[in-house]
């Protein structure tokens, strides 16, 4: 039985004085970006999504709570309006005492008209191998949610990144799973999810030669073919591997040129066929956290560009992390890019093709 019970205490930032503060609103930076720094509604903040609905307005979750895995932990949302220069407060979606929230996925179903909120759930403070992943939706753009409820309960089962559409008329939901499978060495391993619109006959189709990579970004190229991109659970790089039967079936997994210090990625398609991927550049720290660009559909990656590097309001040098970020693009040609700020809260930032290219 899901209990839903605000058992922590909302958080302030503790910023007075500093600035910028985290209000949610948006203000220009000086390398060209707009940012904006999100209300945190509890202690710990990390792990957003980022999706946006048909009027135009960004919506965001993420899991707040007093530390990752600890009970209570939830999940949480907060949205954009279109012309807006100001993020909602936060709202607490799905809480339960005991068991600790992470990972959400959203995603807008254009042919239901539904969006749609996926999380882990596990016990508190037990780690991803007993975790499962759970659902709710909403009718009205996230004004109204129903009750969260167990979406798929093998053990270990974990999202990270978005859902895309498959060529059937259906959907493609890349997750991993924690459970550490014989078959895959005993090492955590990538799954593709194959389903249908109304959430029925879902099918789960692990990806061979996928052990230590985990969290795949899955992206369709103009040519249909996917590309997916994992984290890696050693540390080392970022793997890339293509599908030309809509994720059925992938090629080997291959070790790319840019590096992975086993944290989360997100890769996604801008307008022009080009492939924008946010990682960090180091196979050690959370710090700094950077954008490529690709115009040969994710192979090579001729620009990069940081969009954090230090300067964090923590104070301590040797506790920064910016890292988890999701990325998308808008019919304004904008890129929007979410991620963990210190775990204090997340930060929004808002930069173009250009910028990354190193202008304005």
């Amino acid at each position: 039985v899901l209990v839903l019970v605000l058992v922590l205490v909302p958080f302030t930032s503790g910023t007075t004085g500093q600035q910028p503060a985290f209000d949610g609103k948006l203000r220009a930076e000086k390398d060209g970006s707009t940012v904006a720094y999100m209300i945190p509604p509890y202690k710990s903040n990390h792990a957003a999504t980022l999706e946006v609905l048909p009027d135009g307005t960004l919506a965001a979750a993420w899991f707040s709570g007093e530390a990752e895995e600890a009970s209570g932990c939830a999940i949480v949302f907060a949205t954009l309006p279109p012309q807006s220069e100001q993020w909602t407060a936060a709202a607490t979606l799905s809480q339960r005492l005991g068991y600790s929230n992470q990972n959400p996925v959203l995603y807008y179903d254009n042919t239901t008209a539904l969006l749609h909120l996926f999380h882990s759930q596990a016990p508190a403070n037990a780690g991803e191998s007993h975790s499962a992943i759970w659902h709710l939706q909403s009718a009205d753009h996230g004004k109204s949610w129903t009750t969260p409820a167990p979406f798929l309960t093998a053990p270990g089962a974990f999202p990270r990144n978005r859902i895309i559409p498959s060529l059937d008329a259906g959907v493609i939901f890349p997750i991993y799973n924690a459970s550490n499978s014989p078959a895959f060495d005993n090492k955590n391993y990538a799954i593709m999810d194959f389903g249908r619109h109304n959430l029925s006959q879902w099918t789960l189709q692990p990806v061979k030669d996928s052990a230590n990579l985990v969290q795949p970004s899955v992206v369709r190229l103009a040519n249909s073919s996917l590309r997916a991109y994992f984290r890696d659970r050693r540390a080392q790089h970022i793997y890339t591997a293509t599908s030309h039967d809509d994720a059925r079936t992938w090629t080997h997994p291959e070790a790319t040129d840019l590096p992975n210090n086993n944290a989360g990625i997100e890769a996604n398609v801008l307008a022009t066929g080009d492939v924008v991927l946010v990682y960090n550049p180091t196979t050690k720290d959370r710090n700094p956290l950077t954008i490529a660009l690709s115009v040969d559909g994710g192979a090579d990656w001729k620009y990069h560009r940081n969009l954090q590097d230090g300067d964090s309001l923590s104070g301590s040098a040797s506790s920064l992390e910016f890292s988890y970020p999701t990325v998308l693009q808008t019919r304004d040609e904008n890129i929007h890019i979410l991620y963990t700020y210190d775990r204090l809260t997340i930060k929004y930032k808002r930069v173009t093709a250009s910028w990354i290219k190193g202008g304005v």
